[in-house]
């Protein structure tokens, strides 16, 4: 990076992706970080000696001299280095107004590679009285990720982020959105025969439906993650299952869906698709 400022960081800013928990964690062993989603406007915040500058991720430029109202929610960095880069979010609807998560670059140094665990103690140490630094915790188990996600949603906020710690800046699904989950019960209508299933004799995926008002079979697609106290033995031709998800599509599937258990108190015909009225 050169010591001039850019107008925006283009494509390379890192991305959250959206996909169930479980598959994500395939790719990103726990422990994960866990961090609360802000609903804003993405930026990042330039500073070189005394300039100050804060970019979407869409190339809107904010300085303190056009824009007075931003610029007045950012206190005075008293630990700040002479150049820096740092990520974050922009409410207006806050009194803080800036939330910042991650650092990009300190003086000459490019912290991109390093991973998100060393970038987090840099960025505490440049934050440090101001306040503006994204509260994270540490998840060491699904069900804990789960919980800080319906934690922040009970707090008003729309869902987490869930980050890998051991991540570069921007590496492809190193982060996780969470965001606000339903749940339905649904019966499963078959099973995916993969090779691990033809191995094992266990399923690990399923096809799910309910019941329209016509008495017809909807289909609502494939769900193939549990939660960690499913048995996925017990998953069956027939059984009732609930399943968390995020949203049903116009297609009438379950986006993000994961079994949180095997309903025994449950039947098939008691699964209808009024659930989602």
């Amino acid at each position: 990076m050169s010591d001039q400022l850019p107008n925006y960081v283009g494509e390379n800013y890192a991305k959250a992706v959206k996909q169930d928990l479980g598959t994500w964690l395939v790719k990103n062993p726990l422990p994960a970080l866990v961090e609360r989603k802000y609903d804003g406007i993405r930026v990042f915040l330039f500073k070189s000696g005394e300039k100050l500058v804060l970019s979407s991720k869409h190339g809107g430029v904010y300085t303190p001299k056009g824009s007075p109202a931003v610029f007045s929610r950012v206190p005075e960095f008293l630990h700040a280095p002479h150049r820096m880069i740092l990520d974050g979010e922009y409410l207006a609807r806050e009194a803080k107004g800036l939330f910042l998560f991650d650092v990009l670059q300190v003086d000459d140094r490019d912290l991109r590679e390093k991973p998100l665990r060393a970038r987090k103690k840099v960025l505490r140490e440049i934050l440090k009285g101001t306040g503006l630094e994204v509260d994270y915790m540490q998840a060491r188990t699904p069900e804990k990720i789960l919980q800080l996600k319906d934690l922040a949603i009970k707090k008003g906020g729309e869902g987490v982020v869930v980050k890998n710690p051991e991540s570069a800046y921007g590496q492809p699904g190193s982060w996780l959105k969470l965001k606000r989950f339903d749940t339905v019960d649904c019966f499963v209508v078959d099973f995916e025969e993969t090779k691990e299933m033809r191995q094992t004799g266990v399923a690990r995926s399923w096809w799910v439906g309910v019941y329209d008002d016509a008495g017809q079979v909807v289909d609502l697609g494939k769900v193939g993650s549990t939660f960690e106290k499913v048995d996925p033995r017990q998953v069956k031709k027939g059984s009732v299952v609930e399943i968390r998800f995020q949203e049903l599509t116009r297609d009438k599937k379950l986006r993000a869906p994961y079994i949180l258990r095997v309903r025994h108190d449950k039947t098939p015909e008691e699964c209808l698709m009024s659930q989602f009225a």
